[in-house]
């Protein structure tokens, strides 16, 4: 057993040290142990650090070690219990065990001879097996015969399953899988035969790359243990939605993949299906959206309902935290149900942020927080750590809509709501340092909700700005600051490479079209105040950089065939517009310097050619200094300053 380092020096010559630093000397622990003492009444180190083998030592707060801080979980102190004496029969233990590992030896073997022989002689191919079949099929396809396959088998039955997916016994096949999708949508169609040509490597492969992109979606996590044979049978739709996601090098094929996987989803949900591997494929469906957007398909925030109904008529938001025995091992599916949770929530969230006029479908609750702990505690996998902060950063801009729901607000107020969630943001952002360094766009999320504090706070109408002094500088600072953290967040984005840009999530996505959108509204559209000058900003020269920046690290077509316009060539095509949006910019002053604006009473600038009709497109030029309509008067569907403006920009309608 591992101590604190307040314990004897003895104790901690003699006792090995298993995190794989040296031991130190009895000489030089003493200062520290004098120092740094134990927590009074427990000489042991707490049930985290047990489980997981490593020296537990105090921090500087009371009651909660320095690993358990760092974790930022609750620091369960152990309680030692003395061992019960031993039976007297105890002593005919070991002849009992003997005589029982005999049995079993004896019938291992005779398994073992008859095993081969019967395999050779009743094992069907994988393409008939009933039992694989009956795992894909729907609930209402034959039920009765379903209630008698399933039993015979488990899920949890290991040998029967490397007995049917051994290379050696049988070829391996992805013809069943496709199968049981063709006969869930045999009411409509049939597979894509592009779809069916997917070979069993090629499947794989896609799997291996999904593993690289969920760091940008920490939310569902395949086991690198798990082969692609193993989903086909116990999570199908997670494994579809896994090819759809990462089938970025084919740009018709995941095409194909995602029409044919809203069919089925259309059809498992009209015949009342719920399971958890339904809502890990929708999550990972949506996670990764802004590839395969389609007008004329069903919207994300449809989608995203359907996730949060399975949700919740699968109870995710109340499973069981009973106390279990230390030899009861945790159901790995309690973990990825929690995790499931936790993506609809964080889904929820961002895209709730896009839609201002609605009213928010998730909202952050003690359970969100308790799941993400017990994640990240358990160290299962490297992502989970991200999970607490990823939760905190959306509670917090949870906690910017709801401080300044009002669009109207005293100066002093706003000043103080502001210096107070500006501190906030800081604490989470500095305590998340190490984690950041591992997850790029970590910080992304971090920088959008500054932006999103920024932005809102220098939208409130201070209603004592004329008699409060030191009001309008105040809000000119706030205009400036978000200026600045918009151009941060667009420098933070441009430190991806070309092939991190393809697993970036729909979230970050959304922040980065959100955030180049802000900068060129900011440049149009921002309401005049005491001091504001986008010229002297160099707004426009801040937009041309980014967007010649962002343009070139993002991945170019590979199939130059397909006419399909992907995400990265979409979003080069529309910031163009939008740079000449931007350099065409209505009502601002003449481009040699002199002005022709007129100050009203108002405090609102008004051009002296307003009121002129607009020049000729072809012909009527005389000398070519007369500018040209504005795009948002030749095109009103480019309007930057809509509320769904970042929708038709994903979709590409504009």
């Amino acid at each position: 057993m591992i101590g604190l380092p307040h314990t004897s020096a003895t104790s901690a010559r003699t006792q090995p040290e298993t995190d794989g630093s040296p031991s130190p000397k009895s000489a030089s622990l003493a200062p520290i142990m004098d120092v740094r003492e134990g927590r009074i009444g427990n000489a042991f180190a707490c049930e985290r650090c047990r489980k997981h083998k490593v020296r537990c030592v105090p921090s500087d707060t009371p009651s909660i070690c320095q690993r358990c801080q760092k974790a930022r979980v609750e620091c369960v102190e152990h309680v030692a219990r003395r061992r019960p004496a031993k039976a007297r029969s105890d002593g005919q233990t070991p002849s009992k065990l003997r005589d029982f590992d005999k049995k079993l030896d004896k019938l291992s073997a005779i398994v073992a001879t008859m095993a081969p022989s019967s395999a050779q002689t009743s094992l069907p191919s994988v393409v008939t097996i009933p039992s694989q079949l009956a795992v894909l099929d729907t609930p209402q396809q034959a039920p009765t015969a379903k209630q008698a396959i399933a039993p015979t088998v488990p899920l949890s039955s290991a040998p029967s399953t490397a007995l049917l997916l051994s290379p050696g016994s049988q070829p391996e096949n992805p013809v069943p899988f496709w199968e049981s999708f063709n006969e869930t949508l045999s009411c409509l169609s049939r597979l894509d035969p592009l779809i069916r040509s997917i070979s069993l490597v090629h499947m794989q492969m896609l799997l291996d790359t999904y593993r690289g992109m969920v760091d940008y979606f920490p939310f569902v996590i395949v086991p690198r243990d798990c082969r692609c044979q193993d989903l086909f049978h116990n999570r199908p739709m997670l494994l579809f939605a896994v090819l759809t996601a990462a089938s970025y090098d084919s740009p018709s094929l995941r095409h194909a993949l995602s029409q044919e996987f809203r069919k089925v989803v259309m059809v498992k949900i009209m015949k009342g299906e719920k399971s958890l591997d339904l809502l890990q494929g929708l999550l990972v469906f949506i996670a990764w959206h802004q590839h395969y957007m389609d007008a004329q398909a069903v919207s994300i925030t449809l989608l995203l309902q359907l996730c949060l109904g399975i949700a919740h008529d699968l109870g995710l938001d109340n499973l069981s935290r009973a106390a279990r025995s230390p030899l009861h091992k945790d159901d790995p599916r309690d973990k990825e149900a929690k995790r499931a949770y936790l993506g609809c929530y964080y889904l929820s969230s961002n895209i709730g942020l896009m839609q201002p006029l609605k009213a928010r479908s998730m909202s952050h609750t003690t359970t969100v927080r308790n799941y993400a702990s017990e994640l990240a505690s358990s160290w299962e996998n490297k992502t989970d750590t991200v999970l607490p902060i990823l939760m905190d950063v959306c509670q917090y801009m949870e906690d910017v809509e709801e401080t300044f729901r009002s669009q109207s607000e005293q100066a002093v107020v706003v000043r103080t709501q502001v210096n107070r969630l500006n501190e906030k943001w800081e604490n989470i952002r500095l305590s998340s340092k190490l984690q950041a360094n591992d997850f790029a766009t970590l910080q992304w999320l971090q920088l959008a909700a500054r932006i999103h504090l920024y932005r809102i706070a220098a939208s409130v109408d201070l209603v004592d700005r004329d008699c409060t002094p030191w009001a309008s500088g105040f809000q000119l600072s706030l205009r400036v600051t978000y200026v600045r953290s918009l151009e941060q967040f667009l420098d933070n984005t441009t430190k991806l490479s070309s092939n991190q840009f393809e697993s970036v999530s729909l979230i970050d996505w959304l922040n980065l079209v959100n955030t180049i959108t802000s900068l060129s509204k900011l440049a149009l559209y921002a309401s005049p105040i005491p001091g504001w000058d986008p010229s002297e900003l160099q707004l426009a020269r801040t937009f041309d950089y980014y967007r010649d920046q962002l343009s070139s690290l993002m991945p170019r077509p590979r199939d130059t065939s397909n006419n399909r316009e992907d995400a990265f060539e979409r979003f080069r095509r529309i910031t163009s517009t939008m740079r000449l949006a931007l350099h065409d910019a209505p009502g601002r002053g003449s481009p040699n310097g002199t002005t022709f604006e007129l100050s009203t009473g108002s405090g609102r600038t008004v051009s002296l050619l307003h009121n002129l009709a607009l020049p000729k497109i072809n012909g009527g030029i005389t000398n070519g200094a007369e500018k040209l309509p504005s795009l948002r008067d030749v095109n009103p569907s480019f309007d930057v300053t809509s509320n769904d403006f970042h929708w038709k920009f994903l979709l590409g309608t504009v």
